[in-house]
């Protein structure tokens, strides 16, 4: 069983207390799923046309990949296409980057400084992943603490893509399909 205690936004997402009634073993199960098996969006394909910056290329794309993208991946092979083209003296900012398909989580993360005469020009695409691969797929931090036997009080602070009751039920909702398999795989040993 689960009881909301707390739910609030904070500057970088949401913070969500929930107890649950359940062996520490599952507990330990859904926040691993939380953490490293709920797929986002995170940006994987960085094509640079022009960077007259003074940030090398490779650090561009680093800083671009970890910039929280908004939605739910719905099929493998989803793809969010960006852009940014810009122009100094300028700071270019998370906002700059257009897309007809989806959006960044946070407006006012700062990507590079642009002087005088300095441009970008960068199409960048968004894919689903999951933390197990890379932190910059990871939807939230999520612990435990065991208030009583078989009940633990959850905290999850989220980074903006999901809300936190939807990494919740996608955890949940994982974690189901890997039982389920695992028993069909223990029936097809049985026979």
């Amino acid at each position: 069983m689960i009881t909301i205690k707390e739910k609030r936004k904070t500057r970088i997402g949401e913070e969500f207390i929930f107890s649950l009634k359940a062996p520490i073993s599952f507990s330990n199960a859904i926040r691993r799923i939380m953490i490293s098996e709920v797929p986002t969006f995170a940006i994987e394909d960085v094509y640079i046309y022009e960077n007259s910056s003074s940030m090398d290329d490779e650090i561009l794309a680093h800083r671009l990949g970890l910039i929280p993208i908004k939605g739910k991946p719905l099929l493998e092979n989803e793809v969010i296409t960006f852009t940014l083209e810009k122009e100094g003296p300028c700071t270019v900012y998370s906002s700059d980057l257009k897309s007809e398909n989806g959006e960044v989580a946070f407006k006012n993360i700062p990507i590079v400084k642009l002087g005088k005469g300095q441009r970008i020009q960068i199409e960048c695409e968004a894919i689903p992943g999951i933390g197990k691969v890379h932190a910059k797929w990871q939807p939230c931090n999520a612990v435990y603490k065991q208030i009583a036997d078989d009940e633990v009080e959850f905290f999850v602070e989220t980074f903006g893509q999901m809300e936190a009751e939807e990494i919740l039920e996608e955890a949940v909702k994982i974690l189901k399909n890997k039982a389920e398999s695992f028993l069909q795989q223990l029936e097809m040993i049985e026979q």
